[in-house]
């Protein structure tokens, strides 16, 4: 008896999926409420319990009220606190104290940094699941299904129709494992530190703009003092420091500018620390100093030492 070729096993898992669903009916009415629902996303982090700081409200305490200690989270002797800042810290433009000041950026953006890579983390461990149910020809509810077109969507995997899935599933869910990855803090870190001036710049302070982003859609937009005439994009700036540090690593997630970044990545198995420095040499399109951006970025790792933070996890992380 020959074995069953396995991409044959996953295109009968998906067709009688979809067989099933028409014999119970209205299939083109709930691909449709699917497709809809499904661009209709709604991330973990929107249940994160932000702390606002009005005028007169200080960083500093509410981190020391919480025991936050950024020294022991370096020597991996104390986890980190959930504490999320609604936004930057006034004190960061007033601080003289260099170290002060940076021990603080790095404090505001740890936490969300470490929560939105949970997040993915989380959903990466579903989709490997999904994943072996397919090849092993096991039952995928319909959730599940559900759950893949929202993520297909959110990490902007194109499929033409159901057919070009079923042709292309293993290709599909394959290139959806690789965008969806986590970015290593240390990273993140020096990522933000460069384009929002440790968190001091404009954009960083009026409108949580931490990592330079473009927008030319509706929505929240800062326009640069220097933009050059005839140029129409603005800095995309968010409600939340989260939502700023979720929308950066959906872009290095999912821009072709960066798919030498994810193949790089892909190196690495999820019980590895990601070595950051081969990420950090595809960076050249992330600014237009090119490879002088990439030095920049690889000197603020090393000098203020992030490496320190590859390992950092959050109080109430499993």
């Amino acid at each position: 008896m020959h074995p069953r070729d396995n991409h044959n096993a996953i295109k009968d898992t998906i067709l009688i999926f979809i067989a099933t669903v028409f014999l119970i009916g209205g299939p083109i009415q709930l691909a449709n409420w699917q497709i809809l629902k499904s661009k209709q996303y709604h991330s973990p982090i929107e249940l994160v319990k932000n702390i606002s700081l009005p005028e007169g409200v200080y960083a500093l305490k509410i981190l020391a009220a919480y025991g936050f200690d950024i020294n022991k989270i370096r020597q991996n002797k104390s986890t980190v606190p959930e504490i999320y800042f609604a936004t930057m810290p006034r004190e960061l433009t007033r601080i003289k104290n260099t170290r002060i000041k940076k021990e603080l950026f790095f404090s505001t953006l740890l936490p969300p940094i470490l929560k939105v890579n949970e997040t993915i983390r989380e959903d990466r461990k579903r989709l490997k699941k999904i994943i072996l149910k397919i090849t092993i020809s096991a039952d995928v509810t319909e959730p599940e299904y559900f759950w893949l077109t929202k993520k297909m969507v959110q990490y902007k995997v194109k499929i033409r129709d159901i057919q070009d899935f079923v042709t292309r599933t293993e290709d599909t869910l394959d290139e959806l494992l690789i965008r969806m990855n986590i970015i290593p803090p240390e990273l993140a870190l020096a990522q933000a530190a460069q384009e929002s001036g440790w968190g001091t710049s404009r954009f960083a302070q009026q409108g949580n703009a931490l990592y330079g982003q473009w927008t030319w859609g509706n929505g929240c937009g800062m326009v640069p003092a220097e933009r050059a005439q005839g140029k129409t994009h603005r800095m995309k700036c968010f409600k939340y420091v989260i939502e700023a540090v979720e929308s950066y690593m959906i872009n290095l997630n999912t821009h072709k500018a960066y798919t030498a970044l994810r193949m790089e990545r892909r190196a690495f198995r999820d019980d590895q620390i990601i070595d950051v420095i081969p990420l950090v040499e595809t960076l050249t399109h992330y600014s237009e100093e090119g490879q002088e951006y990439v030095e920049k970025i690889k000197n603020i790792i090393r000098v203020n030492k992030l490496t320190d933070f590859n390992v950092a996890r959050l109080e109430n992380s499993q």
